[in-house]
Formats: structure tokens, sequence, C-alpha cells
């Protein structure tokens, strides 16, 4: 049964944990030790530099979703403020972003548990995937619920860490530099930035928001928040057991500070805890990636992509555009490497964001005049003109300058 609406099931709380689940996700236990090669005890100002730049970003994001509550996300922001050709072409990126992380992100769930089972690693990639495809087919609020699950899973795990590493705060300066100073902050900053990819997936679940006008603008920034805090603890924890050295050194950086304070046991849990954050990262990057390929096909004259404009199935998904994200995913997944995918995902995200924040730029320059406002509006204006919105541009090229520093000094 063929069909272009989406269903509105989601509240506020279903789309605050995903917007949650999106961001604590792989990044966190994937990137936290190369991280703090970086940055060393600053670890912890590494992650409010990330934070703050995608929190300015994310402002943009919250105006855009209160005025087009939109399954395209970035893609219809892009269209409404600097045209449909400029929003076509970067549609690519975003499509490119969110299927190799997926990708990346399914080789890392592998690493993980192959420490617990001895199986090829290409059969968990292609399952994990196939998986992670199958709860979005059976629909958006079926997908919610294993989300929020997996999110609080993660969420627990997070937080054993830091109750763990209590005892231990105050033993390392958090405000020395190594010797890489505030180019190692920034560095890290640059790098940990992948962990914040997830507001790109979050507006695309506009159109299956109750009152998405109101709810999305409010999930976008506390998830934000609420992320923000968790990661600040979690790498002054961090430094405080290892100390960053050892912890730039490890392999499972997370799973080796509870090592250190729980034994085998306590690792091997934190590792089960990893399998639902990789899992529910691929589980978000598919759907988001799925509503993106649905909204470019619906607003294309395109004639062969209008297969995946089809709505069918019992969870009532874009279902031909999920299993085509899932075969690609799988092809990258079985060559892909998950330094190199984070590096370049950067890359792509922060052209992504930037061309976010231009477009709000603009469509506000072309609508100076306009007598009503969005249900969300960034404030502090000059001429209808978003200050924030200029400084969240300015900074993504500054973190986009030492995402290239990364690359080019072999630091990912």
């Amino acid at each position: 049964m063929g069909g272009k609406e989406l269903k509105r099931s989601l509240g506020f709380w279903d789309v605050l944990m995903f917007g949650v689940g999106g961001i604590v996700g792989a990044g966190i236990y994937a990137i936290i030790g190369q991280a703090a090669g970086l940055s060393g005890n600053m670890l912890w100002l590494s992650f409010v530099v990330a934070a703050t730049v995608a929190l300015l970003t994310g402002l943009s994001y919250a105006e855009f979703v209160s005025r087009f509550p939109d399954s395209g996300g970035s893609f219809e922001y892009i269209k409404q403020g600097l045209g449909p050709k400029t929003a076509l072409f970067m549609s690519i990126f975003m499509a490119f972003t969110g299927i190799v992380a997926a990708a990346a992100i399914s080789i890392s769930f592998a690493d993980y548990l192959s420490r617990l089972v001895n199986f090829p690693s290409w059969i968990i990639i292609i399952a994990i995937i196939v998986f992670m495809a199958f709860f979005n087919i059976i629909g958006a609020k079926y997908s919610s619920y294993y989300n929020s699950f997996a999110t609080v899973v993660t969420l627990i795990g997070l937080a054993a860490v830091i109750v763990v590493s209590v005892p231990d705060w105050g033993s390392v300066s958090l405000v020395k530099l190594n010797e890489k100073s505030w180019t190692g902050v920034l560095a890290g900053g640059a790098l940990i930035f992948f962990s914040y990819i997830g507001f790109e997936d979050l507006v695309k679940m506009a159109e299956e928001t109750k009152k998405p006008k109101k709810n999305m603008p409010k999930a976008i920034l506390l998830s934000g928040i609420i992320v923000l805090i968790i990661y600040v603890l979690i790498a002054i924890s961090a430094v405080s057991v290892m100390g960053w050295e050892e912890l730039s050194n490890s392999n499972g950086p997370l799973a080796a500070v509870i090592e250190t304070k729980l034994g085998k046991i306590g690792a091997t849990a934190l590792v089960i805890i990893a399998l639902f954050a990789t899992s529910k990262t691929i589980l978000s990057n598919i759907l988001g990636t799925s509503r993106l390929l649905y909204d470019v096909s619906r607003d294309s004259n395109i004639k062969w992509l209008s297969k995946f404009t089809t709505i069918s199935g019992i969870g009532n998904a874009p279902n031909y555009a999920i299993i085509a994200i899932s075969i690609v995913a799988i092809a990258f997944g079985l060559i892909g490497n998950l330094k190199i995918v984070a590096s370049i995902s950067n890359i792509f995200i922060f052209i992504v964001f930037g061309m976010v924040n231009a477009a709000l730029l603009r469509y506000r320059y072309k609508n100076r005049d306009e007598e009503d406002k969005a249900p969300f509006h960034v404030w502090g204006n000059i001429n209808n003109i978003p200050i924030p919105t200029v400084v969240a541009l300015l900074t993504i090229l500054v973190l986009f300058g030492y995402n290239i520093y990364n690359l080019f000094q072999g630091n990912v």
C-alpha cells in the first residue's frame, strides 16, 4: 500500500531520547582515547568546544525545524535558504555522511562483539545493519522503543564510569596543557565533533513528531545540553583514573577505565553496553538517511527516484529507501575503517552544518521585512541577521581547519 505521508507518532520525550541517543552514540566509546592524546588533561574543554559549536548550529536547526517541520532536515533548510540546486548537490554529502558513518560504526560493533564471541567480522557487520534496518522497517515508533532502551543502557554505562571514578577526581590538574598546548585542545574538539552529528538525524523526524514546531526545537537544544554535561563528566573521570597518556594508548578506553576500578567483569559489562551504544547509532543513521532519501525523491523530478517515496509495510515507513541505504552501508562496512571514516564524516558534517548556517543567514536576509517570526527564533539580531548564526559559521570554519590539521598530522 503506497502513500506519501508519514505518521505523527512521536511525542516530546520520544524525540528528546532520539536526540540524546543520537549524540551519545559510538563516538564517546571510540574517539575519547584519541582525543585525549591531543588535548591531555584538558580533554573536558575539547568536549565543551565541540558542544558549543554544535549547539550554536543547533540554534539554526531549531529555527528551521520550527519553520519547516519536514523529514528532509538539512536538505529542506538549504533548499529554503540557498535554493533547490544547492540543496540537491548538498544532499550527496548528507547521504554520504549518514551511510558511511553507519558502516564505520558497524565495524566498531563487530570489534566489540569479537571480544565476547569468535565470529567473522563480515558476518557481524551484515547482521547488525540488517537487524537495525528491520527496526526501521517496522516503523519509527518501534525504532523509538529500541533507541530509548539502548540509550538508557548506554547512559547507565556512562554513569557507571562516572560513579566509580569519583574517588579519583582531583588527582590530576584539569587546567594543565600538554605539549600540544591550545592547538591540541582545539584539534581534540574537532575530532570529538563526530559525536555531535545526532542533530542531523533528529530533525529528520519532524514529520513523524507531534507538535513538531514546539517539540523539536526544545529537543534539539535540551539534548545538546544534556550530552555536554555527560561528556564533560566522562572526560574528567577518564583522565583522573588513567591519565591522558595511558588513556590515549588504550584499546577501548572506557572499558579500560572500568577494568581499572572493577576488573574484567566490569570491562565485559561495559563492552556489552558499548554494543547497545553502537547499534543504536547505526539505527539512527539508517533512519535519518532513509528520510533524507525519501524527501529528496519526493521533491525531485528524477523519475527513477520516485520508488523511494513509497510508504508501505506494517510500519508505514519508506521501506525502499531503508533497504537501499542499508545495502550501500553494508558495502562500505565490508571495506571501511573507523578512524578514517570518523575524519571523513567530520569533513562532510562540517560542510553540511556550515551550509545550514549559511542558509539561515540567507533566508533571514531575503525575508528581513517579515512580520511573523518562526515559533523558535534565534535571538541577538542585527537587521534580522542572527549574530549567533554568524558565530556558528565562523567557529565551524575554525574546527574544520583543525580537522584538516588532524588528518595531515596523522592524528586520526
